[in-house]
């Protein structure tokens, strides 16, 4: 099997003429396959030859770059059917999207395309799983319509219940759906304003943008859900950038008109007066003491799981706008770092706004990153025995010195 590889990969490495990047005029023989090599080595944050620097496409399916790129996923794709057969966890190859292939083309070594490939089948195997639960649910629900049919065939009084004869109307997910939008629609109108700062996709990775995106989803849904919700906009977004495009896949009805979600590339500064905007940052000294309805309160949407650099805090002093942070040192003692999820930030907001108590807002802290009394105590416990032990050594050591001879 790995002579078939290496006979198609000699098959795609026909001899070109290509032009090196950094000479002007100067033509040189070089193979296809060893600029290719070249290329899937350099770092990350270099790009191809083939791409633009706004990381669209340039090149028409003509082009012999684009030939290129075809025969380097003809390559991948042998590359996958070999490690299948050699019992690796890989993906099929229908079942990789386009975008998929575009982030395959871009790694550059083969220990990331196999990381990559086992993500891929990983997805596979959860979607063909729910596909299967689908499946046994469906006949399930089959069957027991069959056995509701043949007994209410047999029966001749009045069936109640569910489908049946009934005195309560049905709520159904739609009208649920038209409630909780006319909340928020309500809360457009009349409600406090909230911003989240979308502006820091360059200093996350792709993962991080992608978690970003799913923690923005649930907070449209929990502040959705929540008697008093707040007027949330999304500012300062890039619609380009992974975060939003991944966005657009969980919200499919972002852009419609009639969809009560606010979002815009426009800055906080340029929609609110200056004085009333306070931004949110766990670097600053400045510790929150209560919630102010006229305050206008910004979370920064950053995953900063690489980087815990105080970016937030250099962007609100850059602009000039009041900082505070919660204060979460009063109430807890935390085992590691005191970072919150955006949607987690949200929930506290939204206990703050409707009571105004930091004891009732603070349940939404995960408590595995927090010491609870019980572990303290155990902590105190274990140092003054560590304390004894040396204080008992100290002394042992001295009599042994003492009883030396001179």
């Amino acid at each position: 099997m790995l002579r078939t590889f290496l006979i198609t990969t000699r098959i795609f490495a026909k001899p070109t003429f290509s032009v090196i990047p950094g000479t002007i005029g100067v033509r040189y023989w070089t193979p296809t396959v060893v600029l290719w090599k070249q290329y899937t080595n350099l770092p990350h944050s270099r790009q191809l030859p083939e791409q633009k620097t706004d990381g669209k496409e340039s090149i028409k399916s003509n082009t012999p770059a684009a030939i290129d790129l075809e025969k380097r996923r003809k390559v991948l794709e042998l590359e996958i059917e070999v490690m299948r057969q050699e019992g690796r966890k890989v993906p099929s190859v229908s079942t990789i999207k386009p975008d998929q292939w575009d982030h395959l083309l871009s790694l550059s070594s083969r220990n990331q395309r196999r990381h990559y490939y086992l993500y891929l089948w990983n997805v596979e195997m959860v979607r063909l799983g729910q596909k299967i639960k689908k499946e046994r649910k469906q006949e399930e629900i089959a069957k027991r319509r069959e056995e509701l049919l043949k007994a209410n065939a047999e029966n001749d009084h009045i069936v109640y219940g569910l489908f049946h004869n009934t005195m309560f109307l049905r709520i159904y997910d739609s009208t649920m759906d038209h409630f909780h939008n006319n909340r928020l629609v309500q809360a457009m109108q009349y409600g406090v304003n909230l911003v989240i700062d979308c502006s820091y996709d360059d200093y996350m990775n792709d993962k991080e943008m992608r978690n970003t995106a799913k923690q923005l989803m649930l907070c449209f849904a929990l502040n959705r859900s929540h008697a008093e919700p707040f007027n949330v906009h999304h500012c300062n977004a890039n619609l380009g950038k992974t975060t939003m495009k991944q966005l657009e896949k969980h919200l499919v009805q972002l852009h419609q008109p009639e969809f009560p979600f606010n979002i815009t590339e426009r800055s906080y500064m340029d929609l609110f007066p200056k004085e009333r905007l306070v931004y949110l940052t766990p670097h600053c000294k400045n510790d929150l003491t209560e919630f102010n309805p006229d305050d206008i309160y910004i979370i920064g949407a950053m995953v900063d799981k690489s980087s815990q650099e105080p970016v937030s805090l250099g962007k609100a002093k850059k602009q000039g706008l009041r900082m505070a942070r919660l204060p979460l040192d009063s109430y807890f003692q935390f085992k590691s770092g005191k970072s919150l999820t955006i949607d987690q930030m949200l929930a506290i907001m939204l206990e703050l706004k409707s009571s105004n108590d930091f004891g009732k807002a603070f349940q939404y802290v995960p408590r595995r990153k927090v010491t609870t009394l019980d572990e303290a105590a155990a902590k105190e416990q274990e140092m003054r025995e560590a304390a004894k032990f040396k204080f008992n050594f100290k002394r042992t050591n001295d009599k042994r010195n003492s009883k030396k001879p001179r």
